[in-house]
């Protein structure tokens, strides 16, 4: 049976949805259109998991195949094809995105950095209006003129997991998969993305749209790799979030029946 060997791929991949399977899919084949550097045999498998539903060896190629993108032609050559490990492929975007983060940083943390900065660079192509309701949406106060400094402090608060976090991800990833393959995440039926979502399908979505070229997408690998990683990181935030209390969303220990924190009753 094909196993996923990088660990920071690995319970992300085979926990996810098909849903969120197929945006990566999508994002990686170009819709199915394929791409130079993607065997035409790879792009049909992937876009039959995509419709089909992805066993353990379509996400296994998965896997294989965004991991391909992390390195230039050459370096896969002398690494058999195999590609890079995800956490060096995640270093490497998170520093073509100029996101803060250091050797230490967690790839959960690094992910977060990187939709913190796809974020923070949206907010600087809406009006306070259209800011106030995405924070609104987030649970969080947005005051107009919101400086930077105030900005990083709420960003930095949300820590690599959590409620918040989830929301973050979810929202920035969402409106990333919309403008690049026209549909976006299926959220995890939290209600106070509500409101964000129509700024999510307008202003925040045209941001996101706008500011790809600061990014310099212009490679065909940051093509795939930007996106990808932005997607990834709010699958792991969505793996994270089941782990965690439904009434306070402390992270409860497995097999607990009620939350240490609140008490709230975890099982039946």
């Amino acid at each position: 049976m094909p196993i996923i060997h990088d660990p920071d791929l690995a319970d992300v991949l085979m926990s996810a949805s098909t849903d969120d399977l197929g945006l990566l899919i999508d994002v990686i084949t170009d819709s199915g259109n394929g791409r130079i550097s993607l065997s035409s045999s790879v792009c049909r498998q992937l876009t039959e998991a995509k419709s089909n539903g992805a066993n353990d060896a379509s996400r296994a190629m998965l896997a294989e195949e965004l991991t391909r993108y992390g390195g230039n032609s050459l370096m896969n050559l002398f690494r058999g094809g195999s590609g890079v490990a995800y956490r060096e492929l995640l270093s490497d975007v998170a520093s073509h995105v100029s996101a803060s983060t250091t050797a230490s940083t967690s790839c959960a943390e690094m992910e977060m950095a990187i939709i913190a900065k796809v974020f923070t660079q949206s907010l600087g192509r809406m009006s306070d209006a259209d800011r106030s309701t995405l924070f609104e949406s987030l649970g969080a106060a947005y005051k107009p003129g919101m400086g930077p400094a105030a900005l990083a402090a709420w960003l930095a608060s949300l820590g690599a997991s959590g409620l918040a976090s989830y929301n973050l991800a979810a929202i920035v990833a969402s409106a990333t998969m919309s403008s690049l393959v026209g549909r976006g995440v299926a959220l995890a039926g939290s209600a106070t993305l509500g409101r964000g979502l129509a700024v999510l399908a307008g202003p925040l979505g045209w941001a996101i749209t706008g500011i790809w070229t600061a990014f310099d997408l212009a490679s065909p690998a940051y093509r795939v790799t930007v996106p990808c990683v932005i997607q990834i990181g709010h699958m792991r935030q969505k793996m994270l979030l089941k782990s965690t209390c439904p009434g306070c969303h402390a992270v409860i220990t497995p097999g607990s029946n009620f939350c240490g924190k609140c008490g709230t009753r975890l099982n039946g």
